[in-house]
């Protein structure tokens, strides 16, 4: 018997339908279609959750067991007094903050309106931004190691409503100030354009 190509390709295409079809045999009912094996689920187009948002999401939770009344921004922002203080979550996971420094602080599109506190060296991490001037407790409670000051007047730095602080002059930037990571109540002083010497 000689088979062509040809029929030898209808024959073989068939196969696969006629062993996987369920066989009728005369008197009995028909078997049941065999079970498919199972498919892989498919691809997600949904990023998966990161560490980075999940680090922020734990700062923000966090921050409000502290300071319950933020009004959350997202995706990554706390407002306390209708703007007055405006904390943005930048944990080490998500990377550098890659921040233009010279706007870093006039987010809001008024120029010379804000102070900013960093809680990592050279003006990285996480940010609060200072809007009110006067003097007023922080509601940010993560360290301060660097400060930049966009306002034309002094900005003090402090651990006590009471006490002198630490000044910052205005329109400067201050990349390392460790030694003021612990304080807590600050005084953005319209009245003074210099610090007080000492």
């Amino acid at each position: 018997m000689i088979f062509s190509p040809k029929k030898l390709g209808a024959v073989c295409g068939a196969l696969p339908g006629l062993l996987l079809s369920p066989l009728a045999v005369p008197g009995q009912a028909a078997l049941p279609p065999p079970i498919p094996a199972a498919a892989p689920p498919p691809a997600s187009t949904a990023d998966p959750p990161s560490r980075c948002r999940a680090d922020v999401a734990r700062a923000i939770a966090e921050q409000l067991t502290k300071a319950p009344d933020g009004r959350f921004v997202p995706p990554d922002t706390l407002s306390y007094g209708g703007g007055a203080e405006v904390l943005t979550f930048r944990p080490p996971s998500c990377g550098p903050a890659r921040r233009n420094l010279e706007h870093d602080c006039d987010e809001d599109g008024v120029p010379d309106n804000a102070v900013c506190l960093y809680d990592r060296r050279a003006f990285e991490g996480s940010r609060q931004a200072i809007k009110e001037p006067g003097p007023r407790r922080l509601y940010g409670t993560g360290a301060i190691m660097s400060v930049k000051n966009d306002r034309p007047f002094v900005f003090l730095l402090k651990r006590n409503r009471n006490e002198d602080g630490i000044c910052f002059p205005g329109e400067g930037g201050y990349g390392n100030v460790s030694g003021a990571g612990d304080q807590r109540w600050v005084n953005a002083h319209p009245s003074l354009r210099e610090c007080p010497a000492l």
